[in-house]
């Protein structure tokens, strides 16, 4: 079987991410193997024709594919996204139809499920044959059990390939928009109380959608507020996962990305993110601005910011993209103000919501509300606090002294009175008497320390 395998590792061929297919393919040697450096070599495939065309003809002549790829930023890095906006800019993606492939990603699994959903979307809108996913943790690979389970995973993909599994389709295609909308007039302008508006966006001059939500979105303001097209930053590429900036958030590219973060973002008080879709999600470009924030690496820069999104195109069928929205706001504890899209074509209703979201940016920045994390956000910061602690400290020094000054290694084993009442506790129920009274009243005495702060509580000092 003639298979190629398309990497996603900015690092090229010395990556993490590639010795997964390179083990598979020591094991199952009888297969013909061409290695495509994408996302490494992304500027140079979009400006030489001859060579996107030849990693296109080895794509038509081979009977599959493996997409092996990093998690970047909750997908895969922008250099692979714009890959793909290349097929589909220049009309070969009829050289995908047909061929089985699967999906494998190396990660600390934070958001490797929506990477995997994304490409499973990019894999049927292709119209391949999709196997399955390998979404493995960094260092699976130097455990046996980890090494085990790859082998059994590739068995499985060969076999499946072979004999020519039949793969059912997830997402279903997403048909052009045509709808537009009209923005209504403002009338009565609001006050933004001196509150910091940062408006980040991809916009191109066809994507009239976004820009009139846009100017709907800034005309409701008396005053003007600070709107940045990333196509006006200089900025010379994506995130290449140098890891640089671990020490001191001091990233290695010279060009104007880190100023014009430190300078626009960080201090702003309202962040709203206006995204003309393409294809299965956000921009390469608006993915390039996520990755590059990374030389921040993990500290939530955005702490008790309000943040919107303004979304132009079919949201409804990316369902990972909601994940996406909601999930890299709440590990940055900030506070998700709303979510605009004008899929509906309603404008009167479109209209009404950016009213309401330009109104709520600035109560909720007023009152310093920032709703309670959801699993989307204490599940990722969790992970960061682990790997942190743990084996990253060494490479994130600059977020292990941010980690440790500000509390967040809140660790249950440091939790000494509750510890203590726990073992003591767990010993007692060990007699039966104690075990069935304790069982008893467990759901009643759960309540009483909430019920006693309703009933006494002051309501003048809330």
């Amino acid at each position: 079987m003639k298979i190629v395998i398309l990497n996603g590792s900015p690092k090229g061929e010395p990556s993490v991410t590639m010795q997964y297919v390179k083990f598979i393919q020591k094991h199952y040697p009888d297969h013909e193997y061409l290695f495509h450096n994408i996302s490494s070599r992304i500027k140079k495939i979009e400006k030489d024709d001859d060579l996107f065309d030849a990693i296109m003809a080895d794509i038509e002549s081979c009977d599959s594919i493996i997409w092996s790829t990093p998690v970047y930023t909750l997908f895969v890095p922008a250099q692979y996204m714009r890959f793909l906006e290349l097929v589909h800019e220049r009309n070969v993606a009829q050289a995908f139809k047909n061929k089985s492939t699967i999906v494998m990603t190396t990660s600390i699994h934070f958001y490797d499920h929506t990477a995997h959903r994304y490409m499973h979307a990019v894999c049927d809108d292709l119209e391949m044959n999709y196997i399955g996913y390998f979404s493995a943790e960094m260092d699976d690979l130097r455990k046996s059990r980890g090494r085990e389970t790859l082998l059994k995973f590739a068995k499985n993909y060969f076999e499946a390939s072979e004999q020519k599994f039949h793969h059912q389709k997830r997402y279903q295609p997403i048909a052009p928009g045509n709808d537009t909308f009209e923005p209504a007039v403002v009338s009565k302008k609001l006050d933004a109380h001196h509150k910091k508006i940062v408006l980040v966006t991809d916009h191109k001059p066809q994507d009239t959608g976004i820009q009139a939500m846009i100017r709907r979105f800034s005309d409701t303001y008396a005053e003007t507020i600070d709107i940045i097209n990333l196509w006006d930053i200089n900025i010379q590429g994506g995130c290449t996962g140098c890891i640089k900036c671990g020490y001191d958030n001091n990233c290695m590219y010279k060009d104007d990305f880190s100023a014009f973060y430190r300078s626009r973002i960080l201090p702003a008080d309202i962040v709203i993110f206006a995204m003309a879709l393409t294809g299965r999600n956000i921009s390469s470009k608006f993915k390039e601005y996520f990755d590059r924030r990374f030389f921040m690496n993990h500290v939530p820069e955005l702490k008790d910011k309000q943040v919107g999104y303004l979304i132009s195109g079919r949201m409804s069928r990316m369902p990972y993209l909601y994940d996406f929205c909601q999930g890299s706001v709440e590990w940055q504890q900030a506070n998700l103000a709303g979510i605009v899209c004008d899929e509906s074509g309603d404008s009167d209703e479109i209209d009404a919501s950016i009213q309401k979201l330009a109104e709520q940016v600035i109560t909720f920045s007023e009152n310093a509300y920032c709703q309670p994390q959801t699993f989307l956000g204490v599940g990722g910061s969790k992970i960061f606090r682990d790997d942190i602690w743990g084996k990253l400290r060494l490479v994130f020094q600059a977020d292990y002294r941010y980690y440790k000054k500000t509390g967040s290694f809140n660790f249950p084993h440091k939790r000494y009175k509750s510890r203590l009442t726990i073992f003591v506790v767990m010993l007692l129920t060990k007699i039966p008497g104690f075990r069935k009274e304790f069982y008893s009243r467990i759901k009643t005495e759960m309540y009483k320390p909430h019920k006693n702060i309703v009933e006494n509580c002051d309501v003048k000092s809330i």
